[in-house]
């Protein structure tokens, strides 16, 4: 059903086109323009600078600047909503766009899942808060709600998948956080001490029809001081952005780890992941002539996507190029596998990964949701052959584009990535 345009919603089809989004991004730009902020920033760059200048190849330095830019921009955002006692949704870790009057810088960063809507709120032992939400007629593929006690929202303290919640047959749902145990409530979070956030997961697997949960937030007891200060808020932004270089580089590095191919599934909790996910990362360096052949399973599961990313750990360019694909947008081998390719050149393959010109590349294929006990567990393998012997090195019946569906396939791509910043 369409939304209620008025005091909150500022559109009728995008749920993130909402007044607690116009205004925290407009907040966390004033704060990214600070002296003090902007001093913190150029610390973190030296901070980035003197552990990478001289491992990072020149095509990834010249990415150096934008990085720095994303990952201080995506830090000053979590600190613009950081009061608990005056909780917001906002949303975060995506490419920049252009909307409600202003251009918001990029904040990718941290393994970015371009086909996510990342969310996050503000909440704390102690208080008593109320999410209502509304799945949309086209709703995410799969949705998660985890209470996390960091700035980089990788330390998870409880867990709710969507799949377990008790949903109204209009979509409609009502999550409780406070002090009290869960108990038999299928539909409420007991907040440890120490939560800073409750993270919200929107994974679509179909960019072109699904949107996000249309989510409100109201803390049900009354605060416990007036709203922080712009200062306070800078002061949040400048420590987050000191202190989470640490995290950041060593998420970048896990996937320096191993050789070049994809590594076996796991559990991705373990290293700030979505603890219900099992992950797969992959590190290749590739010249012009060659290509790299990743075959996966499907698992049973209910969302699954792969995607490339720069040695920053930034998603690369999410909307003209096809660096990412989702268990909508890939087509399936013969056998009911799933066949990727990685070249420079494209190979006219429908599932052809798009390194934009980078011949080092990172990449995650993630598995999320196993309503099925009884399905195979997630599998992949890779390797790497010669471009000239592509061909031969497929497996049979893998799926072909001529270069005009490769240009009606991106601007699908384009089309339905520009509702993410659609306000009405």
């Amino acid at each position: 059903m369409p939304l209620d345009t008025g005091d909150y919603f500022l559109s009728a089809a995008n749920p993130v086109a909402n007044v607690d989004q116009r205004d925290l991004e407009r907040l966390a730009m004033r704060l990214f323009e600070r002296p003090d902020v902007r001093a913190a920033r150029a610390r973190a760059e030296i901070m980035w600078r003197r552990v990478t200048d001289r491992l990072m190849p020149a095509d990834q330095m010249a990415l150096f600047d934008d990085h720095v830019s994303d990952y201080c921009f995506k830090c000053t955002l979590v600190a613009a909503n950081t009061d608990a006692n005056h909780p917001r949704i906002l949303r975060l870790y995506s490419e920049g766009g252009q909307w409600f009057g202003h251009k918001v810088p990029g904040a990718k960063w941290g393994g970015d899942n371009p086909n996510n809507a990342y969310r996050i709120i503000p909440v704390a032992a102690g208080g008593r808060y109320e999410l209502t939400g509304q799945r949309q007629v086209e709703p995410s593929t799969y949705v998660t709600f985890q209470l996390v006690s960091n700035s980089t929202t990788s330390a998870t303290l409880a867990s709710l998948e969507q799949l377990d919640m008790e949903i109204d047959e209009d979509g409609r749902y009502r999550l409780t956080l406070d002090d009290m145990p869960v108990g038999k409530r299928r539909n409420h979070l007991q907040i440890p001490a120490g939560t800073l956030y409750l993270f919200i997961r929107d994974s679509m697997g179909d960019w072109e029809r699904q949107q996000p949960d249309a989510l409100q937030v109201r803390r049900l007891d009354p605060p416990t001081r007036p709203p922080l200060t712009e200062d306070e808020l800078a002061a949040t932004a400048i420590r987050n952005i000191l202190s989470d270089v640490f995290y950041a580089y060593y998420a970048q590095r896990l996937f320096f780890n191993g050789p070049q191919m994809m590594t076996p599934p796991e559990r991705a909790g373990s290293v700030g992941g979505l603890v219900t996910q099992q992950g797969s990362l992959g590190h290749f360096t590739l010249r012009e002539d060659e290509a790299v052949i990743i075959t996966a399973n499907a698992a049973g599961a209910t969302y699954r996507d792969i995607v490339l990313h720069d040695l920053w750990l930034r998603s690369l360019p999410n909307r003209d190029r096809q660096i990412s694909l989702t268990n909508a947008q890939m087509a399936p081998d013969a056998d009911g596998r799933f066949t990727y390719v990685l070249s420079m050149a494209d190979p006219g393959v429908h599932n052809w990964l798009n390194p934009c010109g980078l011949h080092d590349v990172l990449v995650l294929h993630r598995w999320q949701g196993f309503p099925d006990p009884d399905a195979e567990a997630p599998s992949i393998e890779s390797r790497k052959v010669a471009l000239a012997r592509l061909e031969e090195a497929l497996p049979p019946a893998v799926a072909k584009v001529t270069p005009r569906q490769r240009q009606a396939q991106i601007a699908r791509r384009q089309a339905a990535y520009d509702r993410r910043f659609a306000v009405d």
